[in-house]
């Protein structure tokens, strides 16, 4: 198959499976959210709080902990209701102890993540999954990920992530989460194609942008895109994240920042 304007495509060896789906079991997702998030709190417990974040600028070790609680409540509230229609209240920071209110509300929502069926309809923010239960058990698997990382970055450790979890990452943030930005994609002006390489995973993914509409992710390697973030898994994962990460970044950077999860 040939991709836009005759350019070979290799997507026949490098595609994968589930481009916009979650290509790991729902079960390894909420095992994945106990592990990272038992991980980013021993991290935690063991700074100052007023530790920066190198990674999040402004923020501080406690203020990253506060978030994820924050989070982990607007997921609670949203499975809830099991209304795809009402997006949750603004969730304002619950007074107390950062870590007893993450434990707390990290439990609450791993219970109800596996007791709720994962068919069941559910508000989230994007337009390009469907609106099911399902979408938040792979989200808050990267939102922990990827703030272990951060965490990480505060206490001057690293540890890899590994491929295949990296690729869906990579995937997540391709499919799901840059088309969110549904108002700036409407006005804006910039054209062309990003090509993602995550070569130790066999992936490839190329992200098409047109102005005025949401981007188009393919799986496909054009040979010659505007702009590319090539490297191993863990390294393109963190780049579209917005992280410190040894992907080669080349092309027309601001094609490429657009395509980074924000």
């Amino acid at each position: 198959m040939a991709g836009a304007g005759g350019k070979t495509s290799l997507a026949s060896e490098l595609s994968g499976p589930g481009l916009g789906w979650a290509t790991v079991k729902l079960a390894d997702y909420q095992s994945r959210i106990a592990i990272e998030a038992g991980s980013l709190r021993t991290a935690a417990a063991s700074l100052n709080p007023d530790t920066p974040v190198p990674t999040c600028p402004g923020w501080t070790v406690q203020q990253l902990v506060r978030h994820l609680g924050r989070v982990f409540e607007m997921v609670i509230r949203v499975l809830q209701a099991a209304d795809p229609q009402s997006p949750p209240g603004r969730v304002e920071p619950a007074p107390g102890d950062v870590f007893a209110i993450f434990d707390h509300q990290l439990a609450s929502m791993r219970d109800l993540l596996a007791a709720t069926d994962p068919a069941t309809p559910v508000w989230h923010f994007t337009p390009t999954a469907p609106k099911t239960a399902a979408f938040w058990s792979r989200r808050m698997a990267h939102e922990v990920t990827v703030h272990g990382i951060d965490m990480q970055a505060a206490a001057g450790t690293n540890s890899v992530v590994d491929p295949d979890f990296a690729a869906d990452g990579i995937d997540e943030v391709l499919t799901r989460l840059i088309q969110r930005r549904t108002d700036a994609w409407a006005v804006g002006t910039h054209a062309g194609t990003v090509l993602y390489h995550a070569a130790d995973a066999g992936r490839a993914w190329t992200v098409r942008l047109v102005p005025g509409q949401l981007p188009q992710t393919v799986a496909e390697a054009v040979t010659e895109p505007d702009g590319s973030v090539i490297g191993l898994a863990d390294a393109v994962y963190r780049a579209a994240w917005g992280r410190p990460s040894g992907a080669v970044i080349s092309g027309d950077n601001a094609l490429v920042d657009l395509t980074h999860a924000r």
